[in-house]
């Protein structure tokens, strides 16, 4: 179904089983006009607010990673990218959180059709907060495991049914898999509200606990093949959307809000700087050469960040165009790609701040907390510069990509 935004409200326009990019984007746009007036109000309340959890589903964009067997659009990894970019245009932590949740939902895809249904049947939208790392140890017994842990940045998860983390066995010194993922309802686990954060406010990615839970074998897979993307379970499916490993199409996506955010921060004090006046000698900022500088620079790093994101984007259509499946040397190469353009985004966003002077270390200031949100996203985990940085010098040196995950 399409949507568009009346006196406030999302309205049917038309029906469609199998939206376009172009047509889903669109919607997004709408969504995010009508969540923008919630964005304050979510940073306040450290969650995001009931209203836009309602714009993201009335306008069915919880469908567009979710596989088709279970009533999804199951689209490409570049159409969840431009929806995730387009949203943060709007409110920032919409867009997060709707990142997050989808991408998850994507990964159930990877899981096994009984897990699927079980998730489905319970939540048609199929909404998964969770969190990738492994912080929680799982104990294998008769039919599943044994699960327990505590596992921060659980973004959404206020509003979600489901959960989908990681853990370790027990055992895993000499027994494979070493690590599991695996899905869990939230009536098996509490929330502990510990997101008192930086950026991203309205995320609400608070921790979620889960003491001593039994899991059945069929709702976990073995993280190894999840993020080789080499899940059996991906052949069921109409499309190839959820065979590609699970690292380098995480830092793709993060790449959407950096880019949404360092943008809005480029455009806000651009504009705020045109008529602004320097308060000691009352000469307009907008005509100092230094100024301009900054201006001119922060305008290139963006670019140039689009530049990089918009090969992976090519990149990932084209995989899934061909049937290829990313090399080795393509993964850390997506990784690197992805994690330059995330620090040129936060390079560009730091040379404004500098620049904006000392009434934006303010909690009113319209850029202090696009700042903060950038700083944020630029400190997930996946996008570590260090680490992918030489991972890929590493390969291409020819001693393989090193230690870290690929």
């Amino acid at each position: 179904m399409a949507f568009k935004v009346e006196s406030g409200y999302l309205v049917q326009m038309t029906s469609f089983t199998n939206p376009t990019r172009e047509e889903l984007v669109s919607q997004a746009y709408e969504v995010a006009a009508l969540v923008k007036g919630f964005e304050l109000e979510s940073n306040s309340l450290r969650s995001l607010h009931s209203e836009s959890i309602k714009a993201l589903s009335e306008a069915n964009l919880f469908k567009v990673m979710q596989p088709r067997r279970i009533g999804g659009y199951e689209k490409d990894i570049g159409t969840m990218h431009a929806v995730v970019r387009a949203l943060g245009t709007g409110c920032i932590s919409t867009s997060w959180v709707y990142l997050v949740m989808t991408g998850h939902t994507w990964i159930l895809g990877m899981f096994s059709p009984e897990a699927q249904d079980d998730l489905a049947e319970d939540d048609p939208e199929t909404r998964l907060p969770g969190t990738l790392a492994s912080n929680g140890k799982a104990i294998p017994v008769d039919g599943g495991f044994r699960v327990s842990g505590q596992w921060p940045f659980a973004s959404g998860c206020d509003h979600a049914r489901w959960g989908m983390f990681c853990a370790r066995q027990a055992d895993s010194a000499d027994k494979e898999p070493k690590h599991i993922h695996f899905l869990v309802p939230s009536t098996d686990y509490r929330i502990e509200d510990t997101w008192f954060s930086m950026g991203l406010q309205g995320s609400g990615s608070k921790d979620v606990v889960v003491d001593d839970v039994f899991v059945p074998e069929h709702r976990t897979v073995p993280t190894g093949t999840l993020f080789g993307g080499a899940s059996p379970h991906a052949e069921i499916h109409a499309t190839d959307t959820y065979k590609f490993p699970v690292l380098p199409t995480l830092i793709y996506l993060l790449t959407a809000p950096a880019l949404t955010l360092a943008r809005r921060i480029y455009e806000t004090y651009v504009e705020l700087t045109r008529d602004r006046r320097d308060r000691y000698d009352g000469s307009k900022k907008s005509v100092k050469a230094t100024m301009q500088m900054r201006v001119a620079e922060s305008w290139g790093e963006i670019q140039s960040a689009e530049a990089l994101v918009g090969e992976l984007t090519r990149g990932f259509d084209r995989a899934l165009e061909t049937g290829i499946s990313l090399t080795m040397e393509e993964r850390v190469e997506f990784k690197w790609r992805a994690a330059y353009a995330i620090r040129l985004c936060r390079n560009s966003a730091d040379r404004i701040f500098d620049a904006a002077g000392a009434h934006h270390i303010y909690e009113r200031s319209p850029i202090l907390s696009l700042y903060q949100s950038l700083q944020t996203v630029s400190h997930h985990g996946a996008a570590d510069y260090d680490n992918n940085g030489s991972s890929f010098g590493s390969q291409a040196l020819g001693n393989g990509p090193g230690t870290w995950l690929v």
